[in-house]
């Protein structure tokens, strides 16, 4: 079944069974690397926003099998799981004050997005850019936020500067920092999923030479490498200046250079994860980054 064709019989079947008042509209999303999604909105006329479930999502579920019933079902459990009853205050967000305690900053790609960031206000740092959002919601399963755009900025009469300044003091507080070693993760990931099998133990006995750095709610973490002394510190810790690994614009890898690397094969390794087994929203960069402890500065 083409997408076109399942959204009108997954549409018309959530219509069905949806309580009478409801509506629901299509709306594309402009996501990261300029990824268009196709918005679901359902509106239970009661409040003035409405939650966005994202069809290509179970588009992906419809083509692994899973049929149009059990999906309309699965979306309507989600969108009664968001669904307000009551109008929102949206002064949290159109009252610079109100908002500013919850202004935050993440990293996207800046080649990808430029067209995004036109509309967006934007820092670039390295082949990046630092963007910035009002976090609504910080728990794992349930976080929200709304991206700020030009339009917010000359509304609430602020420069980008003044973002940045905030997002500086906010983002590590609101998202605190969280380096783990691989080898402590796989641990983690055996306790909780103990039907996993390993070929062998022995690779748990020791301790990675890389860690992932991500924050606590792992949405948008690779923006920690931008949290004051979080890099420096780390690598006074380990003894040695770090690679950055961009595995996703939710976490980085950290792999201190106490050994010789292959700066090229890094790269190729980051390029064939990009193109084969990452979707192309979370892509942050092709580059590998360097912390050098002497100048306190990422380079790529």
């Amino acid at each position: 079944m083409t997408y076109q064709k399942f959204e009108k019989e997954i549409v018309d079947t959530i219509n069905k069974n949806l309580p009478k008042g409801h509506q629901t509209l299509i709306k594309p999303v402009d996501k990261n690397n300029g990824v268009v999604l196709h918005g679901l909105i359902i509106n239970n006329g009661l409040c003035n926003i409405s939650p966005t479930i994202y069809l290509d999502y179970y588009y992906d579920e419809y083509k692994k099998g899973f049929d149009i019933d059990y999906l309309a079902k699965q979306i309507i459990t989600q969108y009664q799981k968001f669904a307000l009853e009551e109008d929102f205050d949206i002064t949290v967000f159109t009252d610079y004050e109100k908002c500013k305690p919850n202004i935050s900053y993440k990293l996207i790609n800046y080649e990808k997005n430029k067209e995004l960031l036109k509309d967006v206000p934007h820092i670039i740092y390295l082949d990046l850019a630092i963007v910035f959002y009002c976090l609504l919601n910080t728990s794992p399963s349930e976080a929200s936020s709304i991206l700020i755009r030009n339009s917010h900025m000359k509304h609430w009469g602020v420069t980008c500067d003044d973002l940045f300044d905030v997002a500086s003091n906010n983002t590590p507080k609101l998202l605190e920092s969280d380096i783990k070693n691989l080898t402590d993760i796989v641990k983690e990931l055996i306790e909780d999923n103990p039907s996993i099998d390993l070929d062998s133990d022995n690779m748990l006995d020791t301790d990675s030479s890389m860690y992932v750095l991500t924050n606590k709610i792992k949405l948008y973490g690779a923006c920690c490498i931008l949290y004051k002394n979080l890099l420096e510190e780390f690598a006074s810790k380990v003894g040695s200046d770090l690679y950055i690994i961009p595995s996703s614009v939710h976490e980085v890898l950290l792999l201190p250079n106490n050994i010789e690397y292959d700066r090229d094969y890094l790269t190729d390794l980051v390029k064939e994860v990009n193109s084969g087994e990452l979707s192309t929203e979370d892509i942050l960069s092709d580059h590998v980054y360097y912390y050098s402890r002497k100048d306190d500065a990422i380079t790529y």
